[in-house]
């Protein structure tokens, strides 16, 4: 198997006050032109070794970016205006990161399962993120178990909107 094109660059944490995020991290136009793919591009990389799953966003002026959340700038220790080496390198985008916790919930129970698979790779990475984004192991499996338990049943916020454009 061919190793993936890693894609390096230095630059700032920008700080903008016009969007749903406040801090992100502009991808030069060079970089963007080499890419092998347009539109939204899922990658994985480090920012100063801190590691990160990201897709590049596009802004309505073209400039296209990485949105640097406030626990991302926690764990890599940056603020605004701070120097920030990029590290990164395309993945599939259906491909989904799911936590050691969902995924025995998913193992253990067939119904949770077949939900799991009629759900986009964006919604899944929306539910493995809402597990992930606690410390605690036993909070990870509650929320694993309460997710899965609303998926099973058709109550989770995206399934009653899907039923509501088909109603």
């Amino acid at each position: 198997m061919a190793k993936e094109k890693v894609y390096t660059f230095e630059t700032r944490l920008k700080r903008v006050h016009d969007s749903h995020v406040d801090t992100i991290i502009v991808v030069p136009d060079k970089i963007i032109k080499s890419l092998p793919v347009e539109g939204r591009v899922r990658t994985k990389g480090t920012f100063n070794k801190t590691p990160f799953a990201l897709a590049i966003q596009f802004k309505k002026d073209g400039t296209r970016y990485f949105s640097f959340s406030a626990s991302l700038r926690r764990k890599a220790r940056l603020g605004s205006g701070d120097p920030v080496k990029v590290r990164f390198w395309i993945v599939d985008p259906d491909e989904v990161d799911v936590p050691e916790e969902l995924q025995a919930v998913l193992g253990q129970d067939l119904e949770a399962m077949k939900a799991w698979k009629s759900f986009t790779p964006g919604l899944q990475r929306g539910l493995a993120h809402y597990v992930n984004a606690v410390k605690n192991v036993d909070s990870r499996i509650k929320r694993a178990l309460e997710i899965m338990e609303k998926a099973k049943y058709g109550q989770l916020h995206a399934q009653k909107m899907a039923k509501k454009k088909t109603d």
